[in-house]
């Protein structure tokens, strides 16, 4: 797979989904609202025919076929995701708004890896 062809499916296979559901929400969204949308995008970032993966185990896959790429920052979000996600069911609304913020954050993040590829 050559670089370009690679930093699009992460792009679209990690940076769409990881923050596909949370972005519909509104300001009167509630933090069950916020927790549900962040379950799926988070959780199940990627469902298929072999069930789900979750957005950090994704990254990990998708990972070495963008090697050749300054990750730094898709690393460090996945890094913040991964450190949160164990509390998800416990965060305040608040919270819950930081972590929609920082998976908005990964999936622009993989957008600036195709840019990487173009240049």
């Amino acid at each position: 797979m050559r670089a370009r062809e690679a930093a699009q499916r992460v792009r679209h296979d990690l940076g769409k989904y990881v923050h596909l559901e949370a972005r519909w929400l509104g300001e009167d969204a509630t933090a069950v609202d916020y927790r549900d949308a962040l379950r799926t995008d988070l959780l199940r970032t990627r469902r298929g025919p072999q069930g789900d993966e979750d957005c950090l185990t994704l990254w990990f896959r998708l990972r070495p076929t963008v090697s050749d790429f300054d990750l730094h920052e898709v690393d460090d979000r996945v890094t913040r995701i991964g450190a949160a996600l164990p509390a998800l069911e416990q965060l305040d609304l608040p919270g819950l708004r930081a972590l929609a913020r920082e998976a908005h954050e990964l999936g622009e993040a993989c957008r600036r890896l195709v840019e990487q590829a173009e240049d």
